[in-house]
C-alpha cells in the first residue's frame, strides 16, 4: 500500500483487495455529484428527490454509460461491486430504520376506520390484478422457471405496495399535508406500508427455504421476535427513554443514541439469521420508537443526511447496474410492460377511489387519494432489489418493474395537481381557530382585533411582545377616568404563528405532521404563551413548515384560517453597518439607498429573495398586512416599563395628553416615555396605520403622534397643484440629477388629465373625511376646522414656489429657481447615502404646525406644511428614540401625485428593493432613525371605510 502512488506511475483508480478506498472514493464522488445534478434539474418539473437517484443509477448501467466497456472496467469493475453492496445494505437498514420512525401510531389514531378502509382497498384490489397479470409474466418473461407461487406473491405485493416516505414528501411539498385528502392519505400509507412489509417478509421466508414447513418456522421465529420487542423490549426502552428525560424536550445523550442504534444492528442480525432480511429487524425497531417530546424527530436528524446523500445514491446505483432497458427488445414485452403499468394505476385508483368515495368523500378527492397511493418510488425499488437477489424474478421482468416505478411516481405530482387544485383543497380544522370564550368579557370593550403574528426566530420574540404591550390594553386607571376620556376600546386577539423553512429532510416532514405535538416544546411559542398568560392576552399558537417559494402563500393562508383583520410579519432589523453609516460603495454612487435591513430580517435568505418575499406578500395579501422592522425596540428602558405597565393593569396619569403636549414628552423623572408616529400624508394605506393605532393604543402606555403633511399649495385649485406639482418635480430633478429643464418639457408636465385629478380630489376628500371621523375633536365645528387650516404660515427657510398660469414656461422655471439653494442643500443632506447622528443642529427649522389633541386620549394630531414632506419627515424622524415606534403607510400600489414621493426625491428607482417597502420605510431606514418601522398596508378586496 505504501508503494502504490500517483507519483511513481501506479493507476490511482485501479481496484485492490488490499487498498479498495481510493476507487471507492472516485465512485461515491461520481455517483453522488450525478444524483445531486439530477435532483436539480428535475427539481423544477417538481420531481421528488428518488426519481434523481433511480434515473442516475440507471445511467451509470448497462442502459447507457455501462454499455461503454472501458468505464464500466474502470470505475466500476465486478470485484469492487461487493464492497459497494455492502454499503448500500448497511445503508438501506438504515434506511428502513428511518421509515418506521416516520410511522406514528397516532398518525393512524385520527381516521382509524376511514385509514384502514382505504388501504385494505388499496391492497385487496391491487394485489389480485398482481396475481391475475404474474401468469403472463410468468410463461412470457420467466419461461415458467422457479416457483410460481412464491412468484404470484411477490407480483402481488410489487402491485400493492405505496411509497409512504416519497408520498409523505410529495404532500408537504404541494402543502397537501394538513388537507383532508393529505391527511387520510397519509393514515392509509401507514397501514398498508406495514401490511405490505409483513407479506414480503412472508415471500422471502417462502423462496429462501424449500421446505413448507422450514418457512413455516421461520415465519414463526420472525413472529415471536415481533412480539418480543414489541411486548418486552418497548416498554424497558421507554422507561429508560423517561428516566433520560428526552420525553421532556432534553437532547438525546450519546448513550441514549448508542442504545437505540444497538437495538437496531441487533434486530438486523436477527431478522437476516433466521432468513427474512436485515431490513425488517431495521423498520420494526423504527416503528418502536416514540414520538413523544419530539425524540423520534431527534433521533431521524442525526443520521438522516449521511443516508440520503450517500447511502441511498449507492443503492440505486446497484440497483441501476442491474437494470438494462435495452433487454425490453420485443413486442410483447412492451404489451406486458403496458399492462403492468396500468394494472399499478388502476388498481389502486379505482380500489382506493372507491373506498374514499364509500366513505363520503368527492370524486375529486376520491380520484386523487388513488393517484397518490399509487405512487412506488425507492420502496419498490426496494422490493424488487430483494426479489432478483432471492431469484424470484429475473434482470428482464425487473427492469420492467422499474420502469413502471418511475411512470408511476413520475405521474402522481402532476396529477395530483391537475385533480386536487388549492380552489378544491378542503383543510383540516386548524390550529389558528380562535377560542371566544376566552375575549374580554369588558362592556367598554368593542369587536376584539384578530392579529396574526408571524415569527421565524426565537431572537424575534421579544421584539414582537414588546410591539404588543404598545397596542394591548388593559381596563383604565381611575385618574384617566376622572378626567372623562372615553374608556372604549378594541381588545387583541394574537394568533402567533411559527413558520419554519421545509428543508426537504425526513425531520422536516415529521415537525410538520407533528406540528400540533411540535407546538407544545417550541421555545418561541412558549415563550408567547408566557406573556399572553401573565398580561391576560388571547393568544393562540400554531406552528407551520413551508419551503421559501410557498412562504406567502402560507402566510395567508393562516390569515383566513385564523379570520386576522391584521397581518404582521416581523423582521430582526437593520443590518448594523448601516446604521453606522456605512454602505457598499457600488450603490452609493449610484444614488440608491442599500437595504441593508434585508440582511437581518431573520428568514436566512439573499436581500433580493427576501425583498422578493415581501413584495410577493404585500401583493397577495387581502386583509391589512404589516411589516415590523425592529431597531432595537426590546432593548430599551423604557420599552421594559410599558411591558410592566401592560403586565401589572397601569395605565399612568403621565400618558395623558394635555393640550400643547410636545413631541416626546419627558415625566418629571426625565423617564422617556415611547410615542409612537404616525406620518400621515395621504391614501389608503396611511389611513389604515392611522386607524390601526386609534383603534389599539387607547389609553396604553404610548403617546401617539400623527404628522400630517401637506405640499405647498396643495388647498388651492387643482390647476394650481398640478401647476406647482410640474414645477418642484422638475426643479428638483435639476438640483439632484444635474439635468436642465427644457421649456416644452416644463409645459408638458402642466397638462393635467382631469380624470386622474378628479380621482387624486376624491381621495383628498376621503382623507380629510377619515381624519374628522377617527382623530378631530368631535366638538369642534366646521368652522374652527376651516379656521385652523387656513392658519398655515410659510416657512422662512424653505419658501414655497408660486404657482403660475403663464403661457411662457421659461417664466415658471425662473420663478422656482428663486429657492435652487436652499433646496439643493436639503436634497444632497438627504440622499442617503450615509445614515448620520442625529444632531441638534441637523434638524430642519420649525415648519407652521397646527397641533391640537384627537379624540383619544393619547392621541395627537399635527398639520405640518412643506414643500418637502418626506424629507421634513426623516429629519424630525431623526429625534426619536429607540423605544418608539413609526407606523407607516406603504403607499406603493397608489400613484396620485399629492402624495407621491418620487416628484421629490427623483433618485429613487423603481426597483425590486425600493418597491418592498414603499418610500417612506425605505429611505426611513436609511436615514439614521432610532425608531422601529411598522409598515402597513391596507387590505385590498374593499374600499377603504370611511
Amino acid at each position: 500500500m505504501a508503494g502504490s502512488s500517483i507519483v511513481s506511475g501506479d493507476n490511482p483508480i485501479e481496484y485492490s483487495v488490499s487498498d479498495p478506498l481510493k476507487l471507492f472514493i472516485v465512485q461515491l464522488l461520481i455517483i453522488v455529484c450525478l444524483c445531486r445534478l439530477l435532483h436539480v434539474l428535475l427539481k423544477r418539473a417538481l420531481q421528488p428527490t428518488v426519481i434523481s437517484e433511480i434515473l442516475g443509477g440507471i445511467i451509470l448501467g448497462p442502459t447507457a454509460l455501462g454499455r461503454w466497456q472501458a468505464f464500466t472496467d474502470n470505475v466500476f469493475p465486478e470485484e469492487s461491486i461487493a464492497n459497494l453492496n455492502l454499503v448500500a445494505n448497511f445503508g438501506l437498514v438504515l434506511f428502513l430504520f428511518m421509515v418506521g420512525l416516520e410511522l406514528d401510531p397516532r398518525m393512524l389514531k385520527r381516521n382509524v376506520r376511514r385509514g384502514i378502509t382505504i388501504s385494505a382497498a388499496g391492497i385487496i384490489l391491487p394485489f389480485s390484478l398482481g396475481v391475475a397479470v404474474s401468469y403472463a409474466l410468468f410463461s412470457i418473461l420467466m419461461d415458467r422457471e422457479g416457483s410460481y407461487v412464491n412468484f404470484l406473491l411477490f407480483c402481488g405485493v410489487a402491485m400493492s405496495i405505496t411509497a409512504f416516505p416519497v408520498l409523505a414528501r410529495i404532500l408537504t411539498e404541494r402543502n397537501l399535508l394538513k388537507t383532508t385528502v393529505g391527511s387520510i392519505s397519509m393514515s392509509a400509507a401507514a397501514v398498508d406500508d406495514v401490511v405490505s412489509w409483513c407479506l414480503l417478509a412472508l415471500v422471502i421466508a417462502l423462496t429462501n427455504n424449500s421446505s413448507g414447513l422450514t418457512a413455516l418456522w421461520v415465519f414463526l421465529a420472525g413472529l415471536g421476535w415481533v412480539l418480543l420487542v414489541i411486548f418486552i423490549v418497548r416498554p424497558i426502552y421507554l422507561k429508560y427513554l423517561r428516566h433520560s428525560g428526552v420525553f421532556n424536550g432534553r437532547e438525546p445523550q450519546q448513550m441514549v443514541l448508542f442504545i437505540t442504534f444497538m437495538m437496531v444492528l441487533i434486530s438486523a442480525f436477527f431478522t437476516d439469521a433466521i432468513g427474512i432480511h436485515a431490513i425488517f429487524g431495521g423498520f420494526l425497531v423504527g416503528a418502536i420508537i416514540p414520538h413523544d417530546g419530539g425524540f423520534a424527530v431527534k433521533v431521524i436528524e442525526k443520521i438522516e443526511d449521511v443516508v440520503h446523500i450517500f447511502f441511498l445514491p449507492i443503492y440505486f446505483t446497484l440497483s441501476g447496474l442491474k437494470t438494462d432497458f435495452t433487454d425490453l427488445k420485443s413486442g410483447a414485452t412492451w404489451g406486458l410492460w403496458v399492462l403492468v403499468t396500468l394494472v399499478a394505476f388502476l388498481g389502486k385508483i379505482v380500489g382506493c377511489g372507491l373506498a374514499a368515495r364509500f366513505i363520503k368523500f368527492t370524486w375529486r378527492e376520491s380520484a386523487t387519494i388513488g393517484v397518490l397511493m399509487a405512487t412506488k418510488g425507492l420502496v419498490e425499488l426496494v422490493v424488487l432489489n430483494i426479489g432478483l437477489d432471492a431469484g424470484v424474478i429475473d434482470t428482464r421482468i425487473f427492469s420492467l418493474m422499474v420502469l413502471m416505478a418511475i411512470v408511476t411516481t413520475v405521474s402522481t405530482t402532476p396529477l395530483v395537481t391537475w385533480l386536487y387544485p388549492p380552489k378544491c383543497q378542503k383543510r383540516l380544522e386548524d390550529q389558528l381557530q380562535g377560542d371566544e370564550s376566552k375575549d374580554s368579557k369588558d362592556p367598554n370593550a368593542g369587536p376584539p382585533v384578530n392579529m396574526l403574528i408571524v415569527l421565524n426566530r426565537i431572537q424575534q420574540v421579544p421584539a414582537a411582545m414588546a410591539l404588543l404591550s404598545y397596542f394591548h390594553r388593559k381596563p383604565p386607571s381611575s385618574s384617566a377616568l376622572s378626567l372623562g376620556h372615553l374608556p372604549f376600546y378594541r381588545p387583541i386577539r394574537v394568533f402567533g404563528l411559527r413558520l419554519l423553512e421545509l428543508t426537504g429532510r425526513d425531520s422536516s416532514i415529521m415537525k410538520h405532521y407533528e406540528s400540533e405535538l411540535q407546538i407544545l416544546t417550541d421555545p418561541a411559542i412558549s415563550m408567547f404563551r408566557t406573556l399572553a398568560q401573565v398580561v391576560k392576552l388571547v393568544f393562540h399558537g400554531a406552528l407551520n413548515f413551508s419551503d421559501y417559494e410557498h412562504f406567502a402563500d402560507n402566510i395567508i393562508n393562516s390569515a383566513q384560517d385564523a379570520g386576522a383583520e391584521i397581518t404582521i410579519v416581523t423582521a430582526f432589523g437593520r443590518r448594523k453597518s448601516l446604521l453606522e453609516g456605512s454602505v457598499h460603495k457600488s450603490s452609493a454612487q449610484a444614488g440608491h439607498l442599500v437595504p441593508g435591513w434585508f440582511e437581518s430580517l431573520g428568514w436566512g435568505f439573499s436581500a433580493e429573495q427576501q425583498a422578493s418575499f415581501v413584495i410577493e406578500l404585500f401583493t397577495k395579501a387581502q386583509n391589512h398586512m404589516c411589516v415590523f422592522i425592529d431597531c432595537g425596540l426590546a432593548e430599551t428602558e423604557e420599552t421594559a416599563k410599558a411591558d410592566y405597565n401592560v403586565a401589572s393593569g397601569v395605565c399612568s396619569d403621565d400618558v395623558i395628553i394635555e393640550e400643547g403636549a410636545p413631541l416626546a414628552a419627558e415625566s418629571s423623572d426625565d423617564q422617556h416615555v415611547p410615542v409612537i408616529v404616525v406620518p400621515f400624508f395621504g391614501g389608503a394605506d396611511d389611513r389604515q396605520a392611522v386607524k390601526l393605532v386609534s383603534d389599539l393604543c387607547t389609553q396604553t402606555p404610548v403617546r401617539v403622534q400623527v404628522w400630517r403633511f401637506t405640499r405647498f399649495g396643495a388647498r388651492n385649485s387643482v390647476v394650481e397643484s398640478a401647476s406647482y406639482s410640474s414645477i418642484a418635480k422638475v426643479h428638483f430633478s435639476q438640483q439632484t440629477m444635474g439635468g436642465v429643464a427644457e421649456p416644452s418639457n416644463l409645459a408638458a408636465e402642466t397638462r393635467v388629465d382631469e380624470d386622474s385629478w378628479r380621482r387624486e380630489m376624491a381621495e383628498r376628500e376621503l382623507d380629510e373625511q377619515f381624519l374628522d371621523s377617527y382623530l378631530r375633536p368631535t366638538t369642534t365645528s366646521a368652522e374652527e376646522r376651516a379656521k385652523r387650516l387656513s392658519m398655515a404660515t410659510v416657512d422662512t427657510a424653505i419658501e414655497p414656489p408660486k404657482a403660475t398660469t403663464s403661457a411662457n414656461p421659461a417664466d415658471s422655471t425662473e420663478a422656482a429657481d428663486q429657492h435652487s439653494s436652499t433646496r439643493h442643500k436639503l436634497a444632497s443632506k438627504l440622499r442617503l447615502r450615509q445614515a448620520q447622528s442625529p444632531t441638534q443642529s441637523s434638524v430642519l427649522p420649525v415648519h407652521s404646525d397646527d397641533s391640537h389633541n384627537a379624540q383619544v386620549a393619547n392621541v395627537q394630531i399635527q398639520t405640518i406644511t412643506t414643500a418637502t414632506p418626506l424629507q421634513t419627515f426623516l429629519q424630525r424622524a431623526r429625534m426619536l428614540k429607540s423605544a418608539d415606534l413609526v407606523v407607516c403607510g406603504r403607499s406603493v400600489r397608489d400613484s396620485h401625485q399629492y402624495f407621491d414621493h418620487s416628484q421629490e426625491l427623483a433618485m429613487i428607482k423603481a426597483t425590486g428593493n425600493t418597491q418592498a417597502l414603499g418610500a417612506t420605510a425605505e429611505y426611513l431606514l436609511g436615514s439614521g432613525t432610532s425608531a422601529s418601522v411598522l409598515v402597513v398596508q391596507s387590505e385590498t378586496t374593499k374600499s377603504p371605510t370611511v
